[in-house]
């Protein structure tokens, strides 16, 4: 029996269908953000401040050279382990001083505490005040014609801090609201052949001393440690599980007081060779 011919199927137009498919696909394809970053890049407002000249008090500087060395305030020091030691007494050395105290140390530069930051306290009726005036200065903003949405929110957050302090302040149950000066830091500087385990240890020593601090605070204030909060917090309940929401929030307001009793702001320098 002789064999039949198979036809061969005609793929000329396949490319052009995969074509048009491809521009199909890309004109009724949405973007999303880009989902590498985990937290979205703030807006950038241009808002007219002076700027802010920040004391040497107020840094805490902790510096590392291509050998591995270290120098925490302008100290050399040998033990990487003697980083949180610096941290704490960063924080702790003007924390007791009366507003009154703080006032004649920060002029007197025999006193123990002058090179180190201060804090500010404030009462409830002063928190109340402030309210008050960045709520007017930001409904002002707010109807100033062509005012840009970023410019009117960064009022606005002004506000919202204001109302931080006031929920901490009723948290932490006593006259005043000891606040570390808005300009007080850890800065880290690195050189670009520091070793990877130095830039590490630097940043765990930071974390450590700032995790004592929270958790004395804490056991202080409501008897109960530091990691249970972080560990509440991660255990974030549903929306129907009311009571655990409840509770959440407890603990949220309690983490909030403590991050403006002791912040961690930390800046990280561009490394230099």
């Amino acid at each position: 029996m002789a064999k039949r011919d198979i036809p061969e199927i005609n793929a000329g137009s396949m490319a052009d269908i995969a074509f048009l498919l491809l521009i199909f696909f890309l004109v009724t394809t949405t973007m999303d953000r880009d989902k590498a970053y985990i937290r979205p890049i703030p807006k950038k407002v241009d808002v007219e401040t002076p700027p802010v000249d920040i004391q040497e008090r107020d840094i805490c500087d902790i510096v590392a050279n291509s050998q591995n060395q270290l120098m925490v305030r302008g100290e050399i020091i040998k033990n990487p382990d003697d980083i949180s030691d610096y941290v704490l007494e960063f924080f702790r050395t003007n924390e007791d001083l009366s507003t009154s105290e703080m006032i004649a140390a920060s002029g007197n530069r025999n006193h123990p505490g002058f090179n180190f930051p201060f804090y500010n306290r404030f009462g409830m009726a002063e928190i109340n005040g402030k309210i008050e005036q960045t709520t007017l200065e930001a409904e002002e903003v707010e109807r100033t014609p062509g005012a840009e949405a970023a410019y009117i929110e960064y009022f606005w957050s002004k506000v919202s801090e204001w109302e931080k302090r006031k929920r901490a302040l009723k948290l932490y149950k006593k006259a005043e609201l000891p606040e570390l000066s808005s300009q007080a830091h850890v800065r880290i500087e690195v050189q670009i052949n520091t070793g990877y385990e130095y830039f590490a240890k630097i940043h765990s020593e930071i974390n450590e001393a700032i995790f004592e601090l929270r958790d004395e605070a804490s056991k202080d204030l409501w008897g109960i440690d530091y990691a249970r909060i972080v560990t509440q917090l991660g255990n974030e309940p549903t929306e129907d599980e009311i009571t655990k929401k409840k509770i959440f929030q407890e603990y949220l307001d309690k983490m909030e007081l403590l991050k403006v009793l002791y912040p961690d702001r930390i800046i990280e320098v561009t490394p230099k060779k």
